[in-house]
């Protein structure tokens, strides 16, 4: 790549947001939208601001906006006319030595490596003097839009794959639908009982785990590794799980659907064939049910007439919670098996479908993120 480098600060203006009085917000859509934090992503905002301001606070369609606490990121507004708020700040001025879009192109890579060289306590910051430190490549005019091009062209097919990952996930719901009736005909199209009549094993998790927390082990589950019918692994916590009667009441076997029972209630996860040993915080109940099959029944209890019967029976008082007794009550439909078996090779397929589009999706992160690097060496 000709050209040399250049100290963002000498090439580009960043304006702060301002420290707009809380006095004046509201969610009427009295005033204009109020940039935050957390719209920096979503690019709209349904805060409003309807007090004072200075013109050189107001964000338009097509600004590039940086979110300056926690995860540093880059997004073009698109909320129409607004004001920027504090810990948020936007591309204002850029020397016409530099292309505005090649600018963006450049920056996530560079906020993402000053993110993880930034200490914390509770949450990272970052200021504009970092952003001023920045070593910028700046090729002739031409190059940088050249390279703009190439990029945009790349990531058009990561937003295409990204699309199609969205419509994969909402399929399940439509085959349950489809199969076995909405909230109001599920319960009247085939016969009923309650989950007790059921069930084989019903139990939750136990307190006092802490003291076997460990970097590795077996898998402990909580509430937020279970959700739409399955495990989440993407943050797990480890013990070492004591040779106690608790221990062996609470660890679960293949096929199990997880419920959680207090807080966020209704969550539901079947355990798969290969999980491995694991165990259950107190938040959540195994139920082991052979009667059903496991994809039915945790389909069922995450389906609008199942979450209907749960958050019916919360016994809310400081927090949400069910009882076993809760949990017996349910009413559940029993169609034949082999249509429960059938949907359930059907949410398969669909998960496997999923799986590879997930797959491809990384590939085609690790190889845009490749293509930035050289991009940006001059490689392209």
């Amino acid at each position: 790549m000709s050209g040399t480098g250049a100290r963002l600060g000498d090439l580009v203006t960043f304006l702060s947001g301002y420290a707009f009085r809380s006095q004046a917000f509201n969610s009427e859509g009295d005033g204009l939208p109020l940039v935050r934090i957390r719209d920096v992503v979503t690019g709209r905002s349904n805060t409003f601001y309807s007090g004072p301001f200075d013109d050189r606070f107001l964000v338009v369609d097509g600004d590039y906006l940086i979110g300056m606490d926690g995860e540093f990121n880059l997004a073009r507004w698109r909320g129409g006319r607004a004001l920027l708020n504090q810990r948020v700040c936007k591309i204002d001025q850029v020397s016409p030595l530099l292309d505005r879009h090649y600018l963006a192109r450049f920056l996530p890579a560079a906020l993402k490596k000053i993110e993880d060289a930034t200490p914390f306590v509770t949450v990272k910051h970052l200021s504009v003097k970092d952003l001023n430190e920045v070593v910028i490549p700046v090729p002739p005019l031409a190059e940088q839009r050249r390279i703009a091009e190439a990029l945009d062209r790349a990531d058009e097919l990561r937003a295409k794959r990204r699309e199609a990952l969205a419509h994969v996930d909402d399929l399940i719901q439509p085959i349950f639908l489809e199969m076995f009736g909405n909230r109001r005909t599920i319960l009247t199209g085939w016969p009923t009982t309650t989950l007790g009549e059921l069930l084989d094993f019903l139990t939750s998790g136990s307190r006092g785990w802490a003291a076997h927390y460990a970097d590795r082990g077996d898998l402990f589950l909580r509430i937020q590794n279970v959700r739409g019918g399955e495990l989440l692994l993407e943050d797990v916590a480890y013990v070492q799980a004591p040779d106690t009667a608790e221990a062996r009441r609470t660890r679960v076997q293949p096929g199990d659907v997880l419920l959680s029972i207090t807080a966020d209630l209704g969550r539901t996860a079947v355990v798969p064939n290969d999980l491995g040993t694991a165990f259950i915080n107190q938040h959540l109940s195994i139920i082991r049910c052979s009667k059903l099959d496991p994809a039915f029944l945790s389909a069922y209890l995450s389906s609008p007439a199942g979450q209907d019967q749960i958050l019916r029976r919360n016994r809310q008082g400081v927090k949400a919670g069910l009882n076993f007794d809760d949990v017996r009550a349910v009413i559940v439909p029993y169609p034949p098996r082999a249509l429960q078996v059938e949907y359930a090779k059907r949410v398969a397929a669909v998960r496997q479908l999923r799986s590879r589009h997930r797959a491809s999706m990384a590939e085609l992160d690790a190889l845009f993120a490749a293509l930035q690097d050289r991009a940006f060496q001059g490689l392209l």
